[in-house]
């Protein structure tokens, strides 16, 4: 078990009591006794009191397998097992938030931001207190990519809570209002509208959300979260990093080979060239057709990528009837925010290079306290061991786990994996 799962302990101060713990254990399953809880508390504040202990927050990364449930790695699995459901929740006062270091007030212009589209899965009983929960889809896809997950989601969860998907700029439903820009800090704006939207119309309890990001939308996610932590009330993202991702072996820790994001630069500049018009496309398997010969052999890609083409009614004998629901000159034009990473406008990945810059990035390093779930597919190369430390100095109080055999689409490949993770990090 042990080459299946590596554990990372930081141990930040213990500002819960015992009775505290004791509930949260018991929320996941765990029946501690009181005896066992006072001295894992009485083991951890000892150590808090020794300088040996400089560290600002407490990890554990779980290795998570398609036929059994989370495997913890340590010779004393149990006791692994309650050191995280015990303390996960502690937080930093070393470092300032970024709701410290820029205030909690949502700060946008009106018409900067792109009035999403969206759909809504509401639970069974009419009216739910509980935050809801909003997915966002990766590059390339739109909101239909959770239309099956959310639907299943929002019938199980014990704790029932209003579900959306919705749709990034430049993708999907969003044709009325194609933008040439799409940084991470303003598709996280978009979001932030969507949300104000939503409780302008249900009320106070849609103050929050909890956050569900796969890809380009896990980073959406992350940038929204330390943007506005105050906002988010948890967040899940699947299978991506914080980090810059390059076309060529630059990556780091990456053993000379590249994270998957040369292939995904190589789909999207080889799709943008079809031209629908002069091509004399009519329907989706002309098109499918020409994405097989040489552009995307994968099945499945192919099938992915024409999700966003749309068939057209059409009476105009002149008039083509297919559509492209996704602005690829405004994606092309940007994939290298794309491969990035930035939060308030500002770059923060390994791409900057000048002093200045650096300087500021290392005195206005942000954190989200919150409880960060990161699943990560285990034939994908987009998270790596050399992330963690980026991951963790961004978000102190997180949890990686991985679902073994598949790739970067981890809820198309494991649906049944991805919906009782979600459900375990919801109903905690």
């Amino acid at each position: 078990e042990a080459s299946h799962t590596i554990i990372s302990l930081n141990l930040a101060m213990v500002e819960r009591t015992t009775n505290i713990h004791r509930m949260r254990m018991r929320a996941v399953g765990i029946a501690p006794s009181s005896t066992s809880t006072a001295l894992l508390l009485l083991l951890l504040l000892s150590l808090m009191q020794s300088s040996l202990f400089q560290v600002s927050s407490f990890q554990i990364m779980l290795s998570y397998s398609r036929s059994a449930s989370m495997i913890i790695a340590p010779r004393r699995r149990a006791t692994a097992s309650l050191l995280w459901k015990t303390i996960h929740s502690t937080r930093s006062s070393r470092i300032p938030s970024s709701s410290q270091l820029y205030g909690q007030k949502s700060t946008y212009n009106s018409e900067d931001v792109v009035e999403l589209q969206y759909s809504e899965f509401l639970p069974p009983s009419a009216a739910s207190p509980n935050t809801p929960v909003i997915f966002l889809h990766g590059l390339l896809g739109n909101k239909r990519n959770f239309a099956s997950l959310a639907s299943s989601l929002s019938t199980q969860l014990q704790n029932p809570r209003p579900i959306y998907t919705i749709d990034l700029r430049n993708h999907g439903e969003n044709t009325h209002d194609w933008r040439p820009s799409m940084s991470y800090s303003e598709m996280a704006r978009d979001v932030l509208a969507f949300m104000d939207k939503l409780t302008e119309l249900n009320g106070s309890g849609h103050e929050k959300a909890v956050l569900v990001g796969h890809s380009m939308g896990g980073k959406v996610a992350q940038s929204l979260a330390l943007m506005h932590p105050e906002r988010v009330a948890g967040l899940v993202v699947l299978d991506i990093a914080p980090v810059r991702y390059y076309s060529d072996t630059k990556e780091k820790g990456g053993g000379g080979e590249d994270s998957g994001w040369k292939a995904v630069e190589e789909i999207v500049r080889s799709v943008a060239q079809i031209d629908l018009v002069q091509g004399g496309y009519t329907t989706k398997r002309d098109v499918d057709a020409v994405l097989r010969q040489g552009m995307l052999e994968d099945p499945a890609l192919r099938a992915f990528v024409l999700t966003n083409l749309e068939q057209l009614r059409t009476t105009e004998e002149n008039e083509v009837p297919l559509r492209w629901k996704i602005h690829w000159d405004g994606i092309v034009k940007q994939l290298d925010w794309i491969a990035g990473f930035d939060v308030h406008d500002q770059v923060m990945d390994d791409s900057v290079t000048d002093a200045e810059t650096i300087v500021q990035q290392q005195q206005s390093k942000m954190q989200y306290e919150g409880d960060v779930f990161f699943i990560h597919g285990g034939a994908s190369r987009f998270v790596r061991h050399s992330y963690i430390s980026t991951i963790a100095s961004f978000f102190p109080n997180h949890m990686l786990t991985t679902i073994r055999g598949v790739g970067h689409w981890v809820h198309a490949e494991a649906p049944d994996d991805t919906i009782a993770l979600l459900k375990k990090y919801l109903d905690r």
